[in-house]
């Protein structure tokens, strides 16, 4: 068993916010053990990256700021689409030198102790992770059924595996020839490569879905007390989707666990992004005036 915890968060400044949610959700929940998170970003301002520090003070944990370069991603593919930020975790085995590592993105809350999550046994496998239950692209993907998918959001990696089979190199590839058939690139590649090769984990360590009144035959694949056990005791809350809970208009079950950590950080004055000064003068700005002011900047460019 161990109680240093290797873990890896991958973002870039507009998420800093939330990043802070999560890491006071995550060591407010797990006092007993002490962390070494690496922090992979393109970088942040000295002001902003100080509130992250404030976070983790008071608990047994060292930070360790990578930032990247814009050289790694030359010849990449980068698109509206495609951002760099998609290829962070990629990157771990060859920044991170230690043999695993917990990678977790930064919409998350953790709920519960991770200790036994990261005490896994993967010497076989490439990631520990949760099932996606919404997949049903295996054969444009060529993905055997058998070999289930996974979430990327939430997994634990053999970072010696990873290295000994240059995964990162293989995945990179697969996304520069597949692009045209890909809709999340480094999760869709990472599947179809280790087709299977991955060691499944409960629900409730990648809760993703919202678990409704019918939520024991919609999401059969579980089993019934996996089920009951994410929705009576998630451990990670993951709020995939484009709703998310700094959102006014959100639902999510979990909605007020964000709110809850995040009055404990530096942002805890923040208030819905719709409700934001900005976005509500972009809100009463009529459609006909925001065009006349584009075609106007435009003009004056000119």
């Amino acid at each position: 068993m161990q109680n240093r915890i290797n873990l890896v968060f991958a973002t870039n400044q507009d998420y800093i916010q939330h990043l802070c949610a999560a890491l006071k959700s995550l060591l407010e929940n797990n006092k007993d053990l002490s962390f070494r998170i690496y922090l992979i970003n393109s970088g942040i301002a000295e002001n902003i990256y100080r509130k992250i520090i404030r976070v983790i003070t008071p608990y047994n944990c060292q930070m360790e700021n990578i930032v990247i370069s814009d050289d790694y991603f030359r010849g990449l593919v980068l698109t509206h689409h495609y951002s760099k930020e998609i290829y962070y975790r990629l990157l771990i085995p060859q920044l991170i030198h230690e043999e695993k590592a917990l990678y977790l993105d930064a919409d998350i809350i953790v709920n519960g102790s991770i200790k036994e999550l990261y005490n896994q046994d993967i010497e076989d496998y490439y990631v520990c992770a949760v099932e996606d239950p919404f997949f049903d692209r295996y054969e444009e993907l060529n993905i055997k059924p058998s070999a289930k998918y996974f979430n990327s959001g939430v997994i634990l990696i053999n970072i010696k595996k990873w290295r000994e089979t240059d995964l990162q190199k293989k995945v990179i590839d697969y996304v520069e020839k597949n692009y045209n058939i890909i809709h999340f690139p480094d999760q869709d590649a990472l599947n179809s490569l280790i087709q299977g090769k991955w060691k499944r984990l409960p629900l409730k360590y990648n809760l993703t879905v919202i678990l409704g009144a019918d939520y024991e035959t919609k999401f059969n694949m579980f089993g019934k007390d996996e089920l009951r056990e994410a929705k009576n005791n998630p451990i990670i809350i993951h709020y995939t989707g484009g709703s998310k809970p700094w959102q006014l208009k959100n639902t999510h079950p979990y909605k007020k666990l964000y709110w809850k950590y995040l009055r404990m950080t530096p942002y805890r004055f923040s208030i819905p992004t719709e409700l934001q000064p900005l976005n509500l003068l972009r809100s009463i700005i009529p459609k006909s005036l925001k065009q006349l002011i584009k075609h106007l900047l435009k003009k004056q460019a000119k």
